[in-house]
C-alpha cells in the first residue's frame, strides 16, 4: 500500500470556454502524506485553485480531468461518478474555502449550519448534533461556543468566521484538508491564529493538510513541503529552506522578491512615467488651490502639511439590545500629520478605525471631537458647496477592485465620471485626459473601451488609481489598495504609487493591516488600537525598534519572520 495519503500523477485539467479549450492545469504530480502540509503558491491564474477542486470533484460542468490520476485511499479519484463523490467529499476529503462571507448561509444560524454538516456525513444524529456542534466550534477556537451557536453569520466577525468553517470541514474526522487561500481576506494577527489552529489540528489527528495561497511568506512558515505552480504547472518544489535559500526556477525567484513578508528592507523602485498634463494655470483640469497653495504661489509658503488631524474622535450610538455601553468610541483622540509628497501609512486590525478615521478626513462622516486640516484650511465643519470643491482636492482608492468599479461602464466612463460630475473639459477633452491616465498607469490604450469584468484584479485596480488621479487631488486615501491582489500585483501597484507620488507630489493616507505592505511605501507609520493611535514614527524606526506591545504584535505576525 502507498505511503502517501494523495498521490497526484501529470493531472491536467481543461476548460471548454465558448469554441476553445483553456488550459488551467497542464501537468501537476505531488504527494501527501499523512500529517503533512504541502503548500501550492503561485499567481491567480496559476491553477492551483483549479488543482485543489479537481481533489473535490468541486470542477464546474465546463471543466474536466483530461489526463492524470488522482490517488486517493487506494482508489482512483479521477472520473469517480458524483454519488461517490458525495460519500467522500467531507467524510474523507474536507474543504475549507476562501470567502467565508460566501460559504455561509446568511440566513441560518451557525449551530444549524455545523449540525447540518454533522448529519450528512453521518457523524450524529439530529439529538446528538448540538452537543457535538458545541465541541467543534470550540476546538475551531471559538470563545463562546455556546453564544455563537446560536448567532447568524452577520453577527460574527471574519474571523470567527472562519473558524466556523474549520469547525464544518473536521466534522468528519476528514484524512485530508484542502484549505483554499483561508485566510487571504483576514489581518495578519487573525490569520496567524487561525493557521496555528489549523496546524494544531493537523499535527493532533494526523489528518494531511493541501494549503493553497498565493504568499509564499505563509507557505515557507507553514508548510513541510512548497509547491510553486505556474500556467498550470509545478515549476519548482522542496522544502521551504530549499525553496526560500536556493530556487531554481526565475518565476520561484520573481515571488520571493515581490513577497513583502519575505524582504529584508523596503524596495521603493523607481518607475519611468509619461508626464501627466493637466496641471498648468488656466488648464481645464488644474487643481483647486487651497490656502497653502496659494500661499506658496505668492511667495509666502510656511511648509504647511497637506492634511493635518488633532484629537480626531468619532462615537457611535450602539443599539439598547447589545449589551454594551450606549456608544462606542470607534476614534479616540487620533492627530497626525501628512506631509506634501508623502505617505503615512495607518496600520491596525480590523476594528482599530483605520478606515473610519479615513472617512473623518474626506469628510464623508462627521467627528465627534478634534479638528481636520486640508492644506492649512479647517474643513471640519464644511457643508454644501464647500465640502463639495473638497473632492477635487482629496480622492480614495478602495480596497476592492471588484466592487468599487460600476461593472456596466467603460473603463473611459469610469475615468472621466469625475470630470463630468465637476462639468470640467469638453467631451474631447475629457476622453484625452481618459487616454493620458490609462497611460500613466501602464494600461494600455484597449483598455478604455473594455468593463471592469474584462480585466484582470490589478488591472482594474490601476483604473481605480487613475480614476482617482484624474482631478489631480492632493491627497489620495488607499484604503487597503493590495489585500485583494497577488503578491507579484501587490508590488505593481505599490511600485506605481510610489513613482506617480513621485511624479506628481501627490501624497498618501495608506491605509493596511499589514505592516510589511506598508513598509513599502510609507516614510512614517501610525499604529491604530481601539480606536486609539498608540505609536507613530518614521518606518524604519518601527520597524528597528516598536516601543508599544501591540505593534510587536503586529510586526510578530508577519508571515516568514519567524
Amino acid at each position: 500500500m502507498s505511503p502517501h495519503l494523495l498521490e497526484v500523477e501529470d493531472l491536467a485539467v481543461h476548460y471548454r470556454v465558448r469554441r476553445s479549450v483553456v488550459r488551467a492545469v497542464e501537468s501537476a504530480s505531488f504527494t501527501v502524506a499523512e500529517g503533512e502540509t504541502v503548500a501550492i503558491v503561485g499567481e491567480s491564474g496559476s491553477g492551483k485553485s483549479t488543482t485543489a477542486y479537481a481533489l473535490l470533484g468541486l470542477l464546474p460542468r465546463s471543466a474536466g480531468v483530461t489526463r492524470g490520476r488522482i490517488g486517493f485511499g487506494g482508489r482512483d479519484l479521477a472520473g469517480l461518478p458524483e454519488r461517490r463523490w458525495r460519500e467522500l467529499r467531507g467524510r474523507e476529503i474536507a474543504l475549507i474555502p476562501q470567502d467565508p462571507g460566501t460559504s455561509l448561509n446568511p440566513v441560518q444560524r451557525i449551530g444549524a449550519q455545523v449540525a447540518e454538516a454533522l448529519r450528512l456525513s453521518g457523524e450524529a444524529d439530529r439529538r446528538a448534533a448540538r452537543a457535538r456542534t458545541l465541541e467543534l466550534l470550540a476546538d475551531a477556537g471559538l470563545p463562546d461556543p455556546g453564544v455563537q451557536a446560536r448567532q447568524y453569520p452577520s453577527q460574527l466577525s471574519g474571523g470567527m468566521r472562519q473558524r466556523v468553517l474549520i469547525a464544518i470541514a473536521i466534522a468528519a474526522r476528514p484524512r485530508l484538508i484542502v484549505a483554499d487561500e483561508p485566510t487571504s481576506a483576514l489581518d495578519v494577527t487573525v490569520q496567524r491564529r487561525i493557521l496555528d489552529h489549523v496546524g494544531g489540528l493537523v499535527r493532533d489527528s494526523g489528518t494531511g493538510l493541501l494549503l493553497i495561497t498565493h504568499d509564499l511568506g505563509v507557505a515557507a512558515e507553514r508548510a513541510d513541503r512548497v509547491l510553486v505552480m505556474r500556467a498550470g504547472t509545478i515549476v519548482e518544489q522542496g522544502t521551504p529552506d530549499e525553496v526560500l535559500s536556493d530556487p531554481r526556477d526565475p518565476y520561484t525567484r520573481a515571488l520571493i522578491d515581490a513577497a513583502p513578508s519575505l524582504a529584508q528592507a523596503p524596495r521603493r523602485r523607481r518607475l519611468e512615467l509619461t508626464a501627466i498634463p493637466g496641471g498648468a494655470p488656466g488648464d481645464p483640469f488644474a487643481p483647486t488651490p487651497g490656502p497653502a497653495a496659494k500661499a506658496e504661489a505668492n511667495g509666502q509658503a510656511n511648509g504647511e502639511p497637506v492634511v493635518r488631524v488633532e484629537g480626531l474622535t468619532k462615537e457611535f450610538r450602539l443599539p439598547r439590545s447589545s449589551g454594551r455601553p450606549g456608544t462606542l468610541r470607534a476614534v479616540d483622540g487620533v492627530g497626525f500629520a501628512i506631509p506634501r509628497g508623502r505617505t503615512y501609512g495607518l496600520v491596525g486590525e480590523s476594528g482599530s478605525g483605520k478606515s473610519t478615521t479615513a472617512r473623518l478626513i474626506l469628510r464623508l462622516a462627521d467627528p465627534t471631537g478634534g479638528r481636520v486640516y486640508l492644506g492649512g484650511e479647517d474643513i471640519t465643519g464644511t457643508r454644501g458647496s464647500a465640502q463639495r470643491l473638497l473632492r477635487r482636492r482629496m480622492q480614495i482608492v478602495h480596497q476592492n477592485p471588484f466592487a468599487s468599479l460600476d461593472p456596466r461602464r467603460s473603463v473611459e466612463q469610469l475615468v472621466t465620471d469625475p470630470l463630468a460630475s465637476f462639468g470640467l473639459g469638453s467631451r474631447a477633452q475629457r476622453r484625452r485626459r481618459a487616454a493620458e491616465l490609462v497611460d500613466l498607469v501602464a494600461l494600455p490604450a484597449s483598455v478604455l473601451a473594455r468593463r471592469p469584468a474584462e480585466l484582470s484584479g490589478g488591472q482594474r485596480q490601476r483604473v481605480a488609481i487613475a480614476r482617482a488621479l484624474v482631478l489631480n487631488p492632493e491627497l489620495v486615501v488607499c484604503d487597503e489598495p493590495v489585500s485583494a491582489l497577488d503578491v507579484s500585483v501587490q508590488a505593481q501597484i505599490l511600485d506605481l504609487l510610489a513613482a506617480l507620488q513621485a511624479e506628481l507630489g501627490v501624497s498618501y493616507l495608506f491605509i493596511s493591516h499589514d505592516l510589511a505592505v506598508v513598509r513599502h511605501i510609507a516614510d512614517e507609520v501610525g499604529v491604530l488600537h481601539r480606536g486609539r493611535l498608540v505609536e507613530s514614527g518614521p518606518t524604519e524606526r518601527i520597524f528597528a525598534g516598536a516601543r508599544h506591545a501591540y505593534t510587536r504584535e503586529l510586526l510578530d505576525a508577519i508571515p516568514g519572520r519567524r
